[in-house]
């Protein structure tokens, strides 16, 4: 370091930073190396996979900050750092290609400004050949600094101004720490002034990890203990809002949030457990056991193959979602896999599986039903199957940010199958969302309901619930929602799904339509129909009542606005198969009885053989080769094949024989 930087980091120190027993200054300098060290590291095991980093992550435009945060994740290529400084306005200090005026609430673009400082100070600190230590990039960053502190740019969205900003700003800053200015240390303050202690579940633990980073910047211990218990407080098993006793996770309410504000939280716990681990400030070993089975039985199960899985996005079914979830979730493996040696092994698999699928095994197989949060997935050594449900106890869906505004239906029993993990990819512009597989709906002729209200959202019923037993699942769902009420329940097995519906039943006088959708992926290859079958991409549609399925396959066109408001009249298609059954509308009751299965030929489907044993009001039960599994609606004593059960409330059972 040079003389003169030397004077400015002292006069910086003197102005600003406190003044600590050497015992103290050294514990967080250690701290400050172990958190440079996890910030500047790349996550990329190729070059081709920081390629997708960088596009899932739209260039660092990304509205969700799950993918946003994949652009600082990797080493930026020399083409893309190259690009930054071509767009560079030098003179201001600040991007051309960037609408600091553009208020948008989700995708707001100012925050690219500082998306970029971080990952190029990333480069500066530990990057390879050109850019480490490179005077133009300590220009520009210092630059960037200046233009950020004296223009202050405010998001009308609270997270951007008082989390996301702070983040990234604060962990430059540490990067830079030994070269900044007296007045570049203060500008860093004053953007941190917004990120007051308080809220709560991720966002608790988000504004903590700022605070601590202010810590680390400032030397004050004192703040640093006090940031890292905050997050401590928020390591618990919890029936509000944070991690569930089914180790799956809720925010904004009882709702399933696996891939929006779960991910997230494990993101950032994973990180500091990493950067704390073997110091004074290490969590304990209980609260480490928590964030590691919040993913190790819980956010893990909901990525397949570098996929998330829709029903577990959130509201973010946005471009690129499903996958670029897949490669956070990857981080967070990679950190745990760090941070936690008992189970270093395992994390460091589920990181490289879902960054190169088509290299490694799934590792995750079985069953899990999460009863807190009324969703369940199952999962094979080749598919991959969940169920998403909602009930008077639980928020099945949310219109946050004009996003996610065709769900109305999203949680009514949702079942999506992939195999190869790409049937969903970027389909949800002109998916047809009144046909979510699984889901039984009604076309009232109007656009899809988007009412925010919790009265208009739920459904008004507590019969929802699921068992899962070795490698056999069962969950049911009473649906009744806006003059539409049914009685659904779905069987896993190994190699195939049943799914029952009874008393499917319209009250509403302006229903045009109500149907139960099967399946609706990308078409892929050819159709095959058949009077009692479809065939299609490697998987089976059986009916197992007889009942016609109705089925197309061509063209579908939608807007992606109606997902993410800021792609404005962004319109896509693409050609989709889909099928589904009709029920009446006329006040008579409907039903359904089918099979899915996977991983099938053709000659398989047309061999396929499960019995319905019941499908009524009281019990709804299959029986595949020696199993049965049932739904008992009541209590009472039912026989099913020849076996006697005496239930004494509504439950779910599955027996051997």
């Amino acid at each position: 370091m040079s003389i003169m930087k030397k004077s400015i980091l002292l006069f910086a120190l003197f102005g600003v930073l406190n003044v600590l027993p050497m015992h103290a200054k050294s514990n967080l300098e250690a701290l400050r190396k172990a958190f440079v060290e996890a910030s500047v590291e790349t996550y990329a095991p190729n070059e081709k996979v920081t390629d997708l980093f960088i596009r899932y992550s739209d260039y660092g435009r990304a509205n969700d900050v799950l993918l946003l945060q994949l652009y600082m994740y990797v080493h930026l290529p020399d083409s893309e750092v190259e690009r930054l400084l071509e767009n560079f306005d030098w003179k201001n200090g600040c991007w051309n290609d960037i609408d600091y005026e553009d208020g948008t609430r989700g995708r707001w673009p100012a925050t690219l400004h500082v998306t970029r400082m971080y990952a190029l100070a990333k480069l500066y600190k530990a990057g390879n050949g050109r850019w480490k230590g490179s005077e133009q990039l300590s220009r520009l960053l210092h630059l960037t600094m200046g233009w950020w502190f004296d223009n202050m740019p405010k998001c009308p969205n609270w997270w951007h101004n008082d989390i996301g900003v702070p983040k990234k700003m604060t962990s430059v800053l540490l990067m830079m720490r030994e070269e900044l200015t007296s007045e570049e240390v203060s500008g860093g303050l004053k953007v941190l002034k917004r990120s007051k202690f308080g809220r709560t579940g991720q966002n608790k633990v988000a504004l903590a990890g700022n605070n601590l980073m202010k810590g680390l910047l400032t030397d004050d211990e004192t703040l640093v203990i006090k940031a890292r218990d905050f997050i401590a407080e928020e390591i618990c098993m919890t029936e509000e809002e944070g991690i569930q006793k089914d180790w799956s996770f809720h925010q904004h309410g009882p709702q399933i949030q696996f891939g929006n504000y779960g991910l997230t939280y494990a993101d950032i716990l994973s990180f500091w457990m990493r950067v704390l681990k073997g110091t004074r400030y290490d969590f304990t070993q209980q609260q480490k056991d928590i964030v590691v089975n919040l993913m190790k039985e819980g956010i893990c199960w909901s990525v397949y193959r570098g996929v998330m899985d829709p029903s577990f996005c959130g509201r973010q079914n946005f471009i690129d979602a499903g996958t670029g979830k897949a490669y956070a979730l990857s981080v967070v493996a990679r950190n745990l896999s760090l941070a936690v040696d008992e189970e270093r092994d395992f994390f460091a698999r589920v990181a490289r599986e879902n960054l190169q699928p088509e290299k490694y095994d799934n590792t995750l197989v079985g069953a899990r039903y999460f009863w807190r949060s009324d969703c369940g997935v199952y999962r094979r050594p080749g598919w991959y199957a969940s169920i998403r449900m909602h009930s008077e106890r639980t928020i099945g869906f949310e219109f946050t940010n004009k996003e996610n505004t065709l769900a109305n239906f999203s949680a009514d029993g949702a079942l999506l199958l992939m195999q190869d993990a790409g049937e969903f990819h970027n389909i949800f512009a002109y998916w047809d969302w009144r046909k979510v597989p699984g889901v039984t709906a009604y076309d009232d002729g109007k656009p899809i309901k988007c009412d925010p209200s919790r009265e208009a959202t739920r459904n008004n019923s507590s019969h929802v619930f699921g068992k899962a037993v070795g490698d056999v699942m069962c969950a049911t769902m009473e649906l009744d929602r806006d003059g539409l009420y049914a009685l659904k329940s779905s069987f896993f097995f190994p190699e195939c799904i049943v799914c029952l519906g009874t008393d499917i039943t319209a009250s509403n006088p302006d229903f045009k339509s109500v149907t139960t959708a099967v399946d609706q992926i990308h078409l892929d290859g050819k159709v095959v129909v058949k009077d009692s079958w479809i065939w299609h991409a490697n998987r089976g549609y059986v009916s197992l009542d007889g009942a016609p399925m109705e089925v197309t396959a061509g063209l579908q066109r939608g807007k992606w606005d109606l997902i993410e408001p800021a792609f404005k009249d962004k319109w896509d298609e693409g050609k989709v198969f889909k099928c589904w059954f009709e029920h009446p509308v006329d006040g008579s009751k409907g039903s359904y009885a089918y099979a899915i299965v996977p991983d099938a030929s053709v000659s398989k489907v047309r061999r396929f053989a499960a019995k319905v044993i019941r499908n009524d009001r009281e019990c709804q039960a299959v029986r595949y080769g020696d199993v049965i599994a049932a739904i008992f609606h009541r209590s009472g004593q039912f026989v099913l094949e020849g076996e006697t059960f005496n239930v004494d409330s509504p439950s779910a059972v599955i027996k051997e024989l």
